[in-house]
This record gives C-alpha cells, structure tokens and sequence, in this order.
C-alpha cells in the first residue's frame, strides 16, 4: 500500500549505531518482525510499520513497510473464469467466451514449451533456472551510469554500448524460441487466429447517418455523378464527389478541384469579400477528409497554401486570410483528431506561427 523505506543510525553517532545493530541482530537471530509506530513530520498522522532486520558487510538497517488498515481493504467479485452463470441462474460450461478443451491444451503445452525454470545450465552442465535473480540488473540505473562516467572520462566520446550482460535477457533466447515453434503453430489453428487485415483508406470514420424511412434520398433525387465542382455549389458537389467516389484517385481529384476553388477565392477576393466563403470551403474540406482517414490530402495542401499566403502568391498580400485561417482553428490535422495523421499536436500548434507579423483587427 506504500513505498518501502530504510532506516539506518547516524554514522556520527556510535550510541545509536551500536544500538540500532544490537535490534537489527536480534530481529536476525530470532527470525522475526517489528511492528512501530512513525511519524514522519510534525503535525502529520501517525503510521504502522512493519520492520525487517538487513545485515549486509557494510551495512545493518532496518526495512519498514507501511501495514494497511481495514479501511485499505477492497473486496472485488470477478466472474469464475471455467463457467458463466445467466441471469436467469443456469451454469454454462460451453460457450464462445469459454476456451474448449482443446485450447486449454494447447495453451498448456506452449507455456511448458517456453518454461525458464530449466533452460539454463549450470557450471557443471546441470539444468537449472534461465534467469536468475540476482544475475538481472537494471539496464536504466547502469546505462545512465556508464553515459555519466563516459562523458566525465571522455567527454567529447560517443557512449558505448551496453555490456552484453545488462541486455541478455531483454530478449527470450532464440534457442527457446525455436523450440515451442511447433506448439505455437498448434495454439494459433486451435484458437483461430486470423491476421487483422490492414484498415482501408477512403473510409468513412463514422457512419453514414440513416433517414428513419429507410428511403434512398440519393436515389429519389436522381443525383448525377458530376465530375467537375463548381465554386458557386463547391461544399455540397465536393461532398456528393467524396460520397460517389469508388478510387482514391477519385478523392484526389476532387480535393484537388476543392483545393483549386479555395486560392481562387482568396487570390480574385475584393479585400476580404471571399475569405468568408474560403474559410467555409476550407472548414469542408478539413472536415470530409479527417472523417475519410485521409488527413495526409488536407495538410499537404494546407502546407502549400500558407507558403502562398505567406509570399503573396495569391494576389498579393493576403496575411489577414492567414489570421483567419488561425482564429478559425483550420490548420493541420493533427493525430488528437485523426489517429491515422503523423503530425503531432505540438507541430500542429507550430504551424500556426510565422515570421511576417500579421495583421490583427480589434473590435
């Protein structure tokens, strides 16, 4: 219930030291624990420990640990593992939760196939437990030991590697590995494993909503497959394209031809007269291709278009249109809205940021 301390006498006081070595081999010889009470600072509660004597060759202390109280305890009431009980009280022993025979079977072979308990081998040849307790080490605690020595010795040195010791059983032996190959095949045709296949891009993240009348509306309105967007009609003709779409080149074509609508608005914009209908195009566009799983269209081309905005490539100087884009919350799609993205929350954020002041307008 807590962390374990050590409690060890001052080395300037002999009174104490010889005290506390007289209680740590007593508790020693009669193979026994203290119970104490501690209280670490002032005005704190007071705790039960539990004191366990430590004679080492250069070292004598005491381990206590925090004893939990009734109210610590937790009472939990988890489902039998070997039978499922209705609600209506009946006991089944079979049923696709439940692991058959067969499989309990091969699980156990497989386990025992890759038992440790007598892998390895002794000085004299002997078979006897892999990995030993005392023979693992923390590859933390020496690796950042070694780099510390390494750069007080060497400092203008690469670190080198990690010895052999400290990373051998970082991984299972391949020897073992070999070994319950066969029992592995027979665990994975017993249990059916299947390989996920890889998830298809293109499609929708949610589900299409359903009118109540189970009618095709697409049908009953006769929607022609049109194959160029107009900028007067861009939002609901790109979203008709991205729902027709059988390709992904079909998708490409069609942001594209979004793509192209949104800087043509922004580059003959009289001031700010098409940034509005910009922004609700942009919003579009961002929003149908995060929910496709394609995000990668949206943010190389909003890459493109800040470099366009930026150097004035689009009728001149168009920054305030970046400001827009900025308070409107329209850059990257980073991998907190679409998990499939590869641009972080913090290159996201980065994004945003430019060299050029632009320009603010307070209301």
């Amino acid at each position: 219930m807590g962390e374990s301390c050590v409690t060890i006498a001052s080395r300037t006081n002999e009174k104490a030291r010889l005290a506390l070595s007289s209680f740590v081999h007593a508790l020693a010889e009669l193979e026994a624990y203290a119970i104490a009470r501690i209280v670490l600072k002032d005005s704190k509660d007071p705790q039960l420990i539990l004191l366990s004597p430590s004679i080492e060759p250069d070292l004598e202390c005491l381990i206590d640990v925090p004893l939990p109280f009734a109210e610590d305890i937790r009472l939990y009431r988890f489902p039998p593992l070997d039978r499922i009980i209705t609600m209506s009280g009946q006991t089944l022993t079979k049923h696709r939760n439940l692991p058959t025979d067969d499989l309990t079977h091969a699980m156990s072979a497989y386990v025992d196939a890759m038992d440790l308990s007598s892998f390895g081998k002794d000085d004299e040849g002997k078979l006897t437990e892999y990995m030993m307790i005392e023979d693992t080490y923390s590859p933390v605690l020496h690796r950042i030991n070694q780099a510390i020595r390494r750069r007080a010795v060497q400092p203008n040195e690469p670190v080198q590697p990690p010895a052999n010791i400290l990373i051998k059983y970082s991984h299972p032996p391949d020897e073992l590995i070999k070994a319950g190959q066969k029992q592995l095949k027979t665990l994975i045709d017993v249990a059916d494993i299947k390989k996920v296949p890889p998830k298809a891009k293109g499609r929708r993240a949610r589900d299409a909503i359903k009118p109540l009348s189970g009618l095709n509306v697409d049908a009953l309105l006769s929607r022609e497959n049109r194959s160029e967007i107009e900028t007067a009609n861009a939002i609901p003709e790109y979203k008709q394209a991205l729902t027709l779409a059988d390709s992904l080149p079909a998708i490409e074509s069609a942001s594209q031809q979004m793509g192209n609508i949104i800087r043509s608005l922004i580059e003959h914009s009289v001031g700010d007269s098409g940034h509005g209908q910009a922004m609700a195009n942009l919003a579009c566009m961002r929003e149908e291709l995060t929910d496709l799983e394609m995000p990668e269209l949206y943010n190389s081309f909003m890459t493109r278009l800040k470099e366009e905005i930026l150097e004035g490539k689009l009728g001149g100087d168009r920054r305030e249109m970046w400001w827009e884009i900025k308070k409107g919350k329209l850059g990257l799609v980073d991998k907190i809205r679409c998990e499939v993205s590869e641009v972080t929350e913090e290159e996201a954020q980065e994004f945003y940021n430019v060299n050029k002041d632009i320009p603010v307008h307070w209301t």
